[in-house]
């Protein structure tokens, strides 16, 4: 008592109170597992648990395909053994030269690349056995992320598992609800759902219209800047857009930021060893330090013929992702043998200079895509190129006068996303007219295997899944340095030759409906 006086200052009604939380405590844990109440659960004998579990259903893991997209699939070619500029296909008796990759300079094929992921796997195995803050980091991350902070000169950088998830965590890592992110309106399906998630508010502007951009900010500064306390600013774009094969129009974009007191997050998944002498991206291509990009993002799983993602810029940006980032807390981290693969392929572009202090690979990289481009330009009445001469991405589209004689919308989907900010309740629709102009592209990419050996793609973006309005589907022919100059030039002529066969067959209503009697029987 004399303590118990003394500790607590002559208040017995204090110990009295806390001595009866601390019987409630006890009793709440020590019983809680015995409250079930017995009256309730009910017994099944075996005979009833067998006829529960035989009427039971599971729910299909997707939706079922429509007669109409059964064709998609069936037409997406299978790769038997290694992936390369020259590959073996199912039910294809000679090898076929791949343009319908994203292995831009080949290095799939590289002997040093394979040595590095077989050294790695006997040393470290296949997997990295947790996330990055929690055993899943082993040396050659570490070293990873110092090759690319100093190859993209930034501060520090970090590595993501999946590249499709690098957007989804870093942009809600920043930005929240009631921060300001005004973003270019052509951006890829990753940077959609990470804003999305961030929940933040959202402003679009046309796709690469800086005069437009220029108009948002003005309008939302007076706004903005009375807001106590600031929030943060974001000017959201890629470097080299999937959807579309153009250029950033980066030295406005960085102009325009600094006016307004943005900072500019650039997703260089495409223009990462592409764009600029040794392939350092679309800041290298302008001749802008990359310390005016507070974030940039981009994917190993391109160029770099790798996988994962990564992220770079200044110290306090990446060490903020390091217990604030998802998928870096929580993912499992990138598997060894893909860490020391980007290594070796970074080190492969960077030391391997000519006479200019340009990489052998990037110049062969940017010679044949000028030649492609060239050749491909005007390759048709009916088809025209839309995509920039610096992308080795191709991009192909029918012609406007070609669409506007059967219908063809200019865009699909439905614009809520872009009105709004917010993601629609309501997924877009299948449609018809995107199906079948597929369609078309489908055959005359089947008509070039055909006739030349040589494969290329198209866009294949799911509508459904989509919030910004798509735009028309593109012809795709993937550049890589493994194709002779001979071989392009073949593909070009077959390609001309599969437009005219294809599209000559197509000149009025009753011709879609046959094409559209054709799908099923693909």
């Amino acid at each position: 008592m004399r303590y118990i006086k003394s500790s607590y200052k002559d208040d017995p009604i204090r110990s009295l109170f806390e001595l009866a939380l601390f019987i409630f405590a006890c009793n709440y844990f020590l019983s809680s597992k015995k409250k079930e109440n017995k009256a309730e659960l009910v017994t099944f004998s075996q005979r009833e648990i067998d006829e529960l579990c035989a009427e039971w259903e599971p729910e299909p893991l997707m939706l079922p395909l429509k007669p109409l997209e059964k064709w998609q699939l069936d037409s997406l070619p299978e790769i038997i053994g290694h992936n390369g500029s020259h590959v073996v296909m199912k039910n294809h008796e000679s090898k076929v030269t791949n343009l319908a990759s994203y292995d831009f300079l080949n290095l799939n094929e590289s002997e040093e690349l394979t040595e590095a992921a077989r050294s790695s796997i006997l040393t470290a195995g296949v997997g990295a056995c947790g996330p990055p803050n929690f055993y899943g980091t082993q040396d050659v991350h570490v070293r990873l992320e110092e090759d690319i902070a100093k190859y993209l000169e930034g501060d520090l950088s970090i590595l993501y598992g999946q590249d499709f998830v690098t957007a989804g965590s870093v942009i809600p890592a920043f930005l929240k609800r009631g921060d300001s992110c005004v973003v270019d309106s052509g951006v890829n399906l990753a940077i959609q759902k990470a804003l999305i998630v961030s929940r933040c508010d959202i402003e679009w502007y046309d796709h690469n219209d800086m005069n437009h951009l220029e108009e948002i900010l003005s309008e939302l500064q007076p706004v903005l800047d009375k807001q106590k306390p600031l929030k943060r600013r974001f000017i959201v774009s890629e470097g080299l857009f999937a959807n579309t094969g153009d250029l950033a129009l980066l030295p406005k974009l960085v102009e325009l930021k600094n006016k307004y007191k943005y900072r500019l997050f650039l997703d260089e998944s495409m223009s990462i060893g592409v764009l600029g002498d040794t392939g350092k991206g679309i800041v290298e291509h302008y001749g802008i330090p990359r310390s005016e990009i507070a974030i940039t993002i981009g994917s190993l799983a391109l160029s770099l013929a790798s996988s994962g993602g990564f992220c770079v810029g200044v110290e306090p940006m990446v060490h903020h992702q390091r217990i604030q980032s998802n998928a870096f807390v929580f993912s499992a981290s990138l598997p060894p043998y893909s860490a020391k693969v980007a290594s070796q392929a970074i080190k492969m572009i960077s030391t391997n200079l000519n006479g200019l202090g340009k990489s052998d690979l990037i110049t062969q990289l940017h010679e044949k895509t000028a030649f492609t481009y060239s050749k491909l330009v005007g390759v048709s009445d009916l088809f025209v190129v839309t995509s920039s001469p610096q992308s080795p991405i191709i991009h192909l589209s029918l012609s406007p006068s070609f669409r506007e004689r059967f219908g063809f919308p200019s865009i699909y989907g439905n614009a809520h996303f872009l009105t709004t900010g917010k993601q629609s309740k309501s997924s877009n629709e299948f449609n018809q007219y995107y199906n079948l102009e597929s369609f078309i592209l489908q055959k005359i990419i089947d008509q070039v295997l055909e006739k030349s050996n040589i494969l290329i793609t198209r866009s294949k973006t799911i509508l459904e899944q989509e919030d910004l309005p798509v735009l028309n589907p593109h012809l795709l022919v993937n550049v890589n340095i493994g194709a002779s100059n001979e071989e392009l030039l073949s593909m070009v002529e077959a390609l001309r030759s599969a437009i005219n066969v294809v599209c000559s067959n197509i000149s009025n209503e009753n011709d879609l409906i046959k094409l559209q009697d054709e799908i099923f029987d693909y």
